[in-house]
């Protein structure tokens, strides 16, 4: 099985550490995985995207070039390229707390929730790309949340307070919870035809 992932979002959203928060938890996992990232040029606050290939098998071209499978967009800055770049198959989560004017796209599936409000609503808005990530790895089934969480704990460091530890889990655990309620999305990367 292959993901091609875009993790997408504007400065301070933590989009770079969903793809590496991914990273890890495939390396955890025995699985093939490669990153890229780009920047907006602004210093700060601008939008980035990580670029993510997952596979069982080696890896021969580690670009995401209009071929996610799947994909992430966390704000509306970036909300548009992030969907030019899923292909016919492909599913799209999107931060419908801060994207606001959808658009269709033939073929391609989009999941709206609201993580930046539930984020609110734990108490710590910064953990909005947590929950987020916790509803793609249970709707496309790329990742066990064990390794995700082992892969968060190890991010956070040792010198994390347990607070933001604990929260960031639960953050996690809600993402995977509100992908059950909405229930199973198929197989993205077999829907989208790519090759494992």
């Amino acid at each position: 099985m292959k993901y091609k992932c875009a993790f997408s979002g504007s400065g301070g959203q933590g989009a770079a550490l969903m793809a590496k928060l991914t990273c890890m938890a495939c390396i955890t996992e025995k699985k093939q995985v490669v990153m890229t990232q780009t920047y907006g040029v602004e210093q700060r606050g601008g939008d980035s995207t990580g670029y993510v290939v997952i596979s069982d098998q080696p890896i021969s071209n580690p670009i995401v070039e209009s071929d996610a499978n799947v994909a992430v967009a966390l704000s509306e800055s970036i909300y548009q390229s992030t969907l030019d770049g899923v292909c016919e198959g492909g599913t799209i989560f999107v931060n419908s707390s801060m994207v606001k004017h959808t658009k269709e796209k033939p073929g391609v599936t989009q999941v709206l929730l609201p993580v930046s409000e539930m984020a609110q609503d734990m108490g710590n808005i910064r953990v909005a790309n947590i929950i987020m990530l916790g509803a793609v790895i249970r709707a496309t089934g790329m990742l066990g949340k064990e390794s995700v969480a082992d892969a968060l704990a190890s991010a956070l460091g040792k010198k994390a307070k347990t607070q933001l530890l604990e929260v960031n889990m639960r953050a996690l655990q809600k993402g995977v919870e509100v992908m059950e309620k909405k229930g199973p999305l198929r197989d993205t990367a077999a829907a989208a035809g790519l090759p494992g």
